[in-house]
């Protein structure tokens, strides 16, 4: 008999769980701070499947242009957990390689931290991020020597 409540109190949970992994609205689109020009989150998610891909497009720190801006930086989230109905979260990764239009691939991928996507609203959000390369990376890595960086930023969706 005990066996057989246990049994119902985790199908419970684990259903309810389930519940909360269901994302509460779409939120496909272009997210990005008014405030702050220059960078931005694509998010895309995939029917049916509650998985989601974000690309951060920012500056990196590392390296200047010849105007002396800082060189643009994508940080991708590929997959993604839904922890509540409005939260997502997952690994972040810096990823480099050839153009899709040049044969071969030298593609190479570092997971560098993590993303969280809170949506407050259909319209606005809290991006969140913790990125740490790991140590010993070769100076070929895409993720070689790029600082810490953690913060949370408040983001909107894009309006045209």
């Amino acid at each position: 008999m005990t066996k057989r409540i246990l049994a119902a109190i985790a199908c419970a949970a684990t259903l309810c769980a389930a519940a909360q992994a269901t994302p509460a609205a779409n939120y496909t689109d272009l997210w990005f701070n008014p405030n702050e020009s220059g960078w931005g989150l694509s998010f895309t998610q995939h029917a049916g499947s509650n998985q989601a891909y974000a690309v951060w497009y920012t500056y990196d720190p590392r390296e200047t242009g010849s105007t002396g801006n800082n060189k643009p930086l994508w940080i991708v989230m590929t997959g993604g957990t839904w922890t509540s109905p409005t939260t997502i979260t997952g690994t972040a990764y810096v990823a480099n390689g050839m153009p899709f239009n040049q044969p071969g691939s030298n593609l190479r991928i570092t997971p560098v931290g993590s993303f969280t996507v809170n949506f407050t609203t259909a319209s606005t959000a809290q991006f969140s991020y913790n990125i740490s390369a790991p140590s010993g990376l070769s100076p070929a890595d895409p993720a070689y020597n790029l600082p810490n960086m953690s913060g949370t930023k408040s983001i909107q969706r894009q309006s045209f």
